[in-house]
């Protein structure tokens, strides 16, 4: 299978994912997704790890570069119409404390999903 770029990985069981992902379709039509439990992708990216796409959003560029986490918020807001009017508020020092504020808050509730899924006997494993 043939992926088009720019192409980003999510985990589709995670709510908070689908959430992220939901919300970029409505914004930008030329995204494409795929999940990061299809083993499929990893044939035609071997550099991607199955284990780090399914722990932190990443971001295959048009460019072929690879965008991890945080990185991938940095690239969406100065790409994004509509979003990258106020990429200039991240650029701050402050903006950028709030940024990884943030970032790092939802990171945690995806772990807190995660975990919470662990105990759940009916849930799907990694």
């Amino acid at each position: 299978m043939k992926y088009h770029l720019p192409l980003v990985l999510f985990d589709p069981e995670c709510p908070l994912c689908l959430r992220f992902k939901q919300g970029l379709e409505y914004l930008d039509k030329n995204l494409n997704f795929v999940s990061a439990r299809d083993e499929v992708v990893y044939g035609q990216f071997p550099e991607l790890s199955r284990q780090e796409c399914l722990e932190k959003v990443h971001m295959i560029t048009e460019e072929n570069k690879i965008l991890k986490g945080i990185e991938v918020v940095d690239y969406l807001a100065l790409k994004l119409p509509g979003v990258s009017k106020f990429a200039w508020l991240l650029e701050t020092d402050q903006g950028q404390k709030v940024k990884e504020f943030f970032y790092q808050k939802v990171e945690e509730l995806r772990e807190i999903n995660r975990k919470s899924h662990e105990e759940c006997d009916q849930c799907p494993r990694k």
